[in-house]
């Protein structure tokens, strides 16, 4: 016997877009995917740019809150997947490579 389709409605995407974009580390959202499995439940997957500055823990704590906030939006019957596309923070700045030190020994 195979599993039960079900027939849920896919999720509206502008509050899902909204609760990716209200978290102060996303810079934007380069995809979002409302579909659903073959046996009919809803998969949202979403790719958010953020810093690539950012420590881990931020990044981490960041991906778990904007996650909470669509399951709010969604439900919680609704697999999420979202992923960071790490970009150059543009107020950081590389030093000049004639600068740069490498110690070594012969």
């Amino acid at each position: 016997m195979g599993k039960k389709i079900s027939h849920e409605p896919l999720p509206e995407r502008e509050p899902i877009l909204g609760a990716l974009m209200e978290g102060p580390d996303a810079q934007a959202v380069l995809r979002l995917s409302v579909t659903s499995e073959p046996d009919g439940h809803p998969v949202i997957a979403a790719t958010v740019q953020m810093s690539d500055s950012l420590p881990v823990y931020v990044l981490s704590k960041a991906l778990d809150d904007t996650k909470r906030r669509v399951r709010e939006i969604v439900g919680d019957t609704v697999e999420i997947y979202i992923e960071p596309e790490l970009a150059r923070d543009p107020s950081r700045e590389d030093p000049a490579t004639d600068v740069i030190v490498i110690r070594a020994s012969d």
